[in-house]
């Protein structure tokens, strides 16, 4: 199946959750997380706004602030992806997302959270189509970043493969488990 109806079938069926199932299976992927090793030596998180019955990241942002984490969340600005403090303060995007709008961060991020709809055991993954955070993670100040990605286990899926361009994942967080994805590349 080509990437285009792949993304459609797996959005599909990820839009379709009920809102128990998504709650009931979020919270055992959050679970998961927070059980990382990664997780625990990382002091800057960049993670985003959950939207269309992704993995909620609202309640998750919050427990992660109150770990002593600094919450850094991504605007689309101009085609490219922005990163703010999260300070709970948010405008509306053109996609419908809550983003934040002040205080800009340049810096270093120790671990992304990396949203997206099909993924791969190589650590390859299908987005939204806009390759705004293929264009993101690489920068070269992110080479090193560890990149993590909490999806449902109907999202992992191996008819694909990723291309050139892309970026891979280092870490995804399922309800059944956590794959660590071998890169001989870092």
């Amino acid at each position: 199946m080509d990437k285009k109806n792949l993304r459609l079938k797996v959005r599909k069926i990820r839009e379709n959750l009920s809102i128990e199932d998504k709650k009931k299976m979020s919270k055992i992927i959050i679970n998961n997380f927070l059980k990382l090793e990664e997780l625990k030596k990382s002091k800057i998180i960049m993670s985003y706004m959950d939207m269309k019955n992704e993995v909620e990241t609202r309640e998750l942002n919050k427990k992660l602030e109150n770990l002593g984490k600094t919450i850094l969340l991504p605007s689309i600005e101009d085609g490219m992806i922005k990163v703010y403090k999260d300070d709970g303060h948010y405008k509306i995007s053109k996609l419908g997302v809550s983003e934040p709008y002040a205080n800009e961060y340049n810096g270093k991020i120790d671990l992304i959270l990396v949203p997206g709809i099909v993924f791969n055991s190589k650590g390859d993954r299908i987005g939204f189509g806009k390759g705004y955070y293929d264009k993101f993670l690489s920068k070269n100040i992110y080479k090193n970043t560890v990149k993590v990605s909490m999806i449902y286990d109907f999202q992992l899926i191996e008819d694909f493969s990723g291309e050139e361009f892309d970026e891979k994942i280092d870490i995804l967080i399922k309800e059944s488990n956590i794959l660590k994805i071998p890169n001989i590349e870092k």
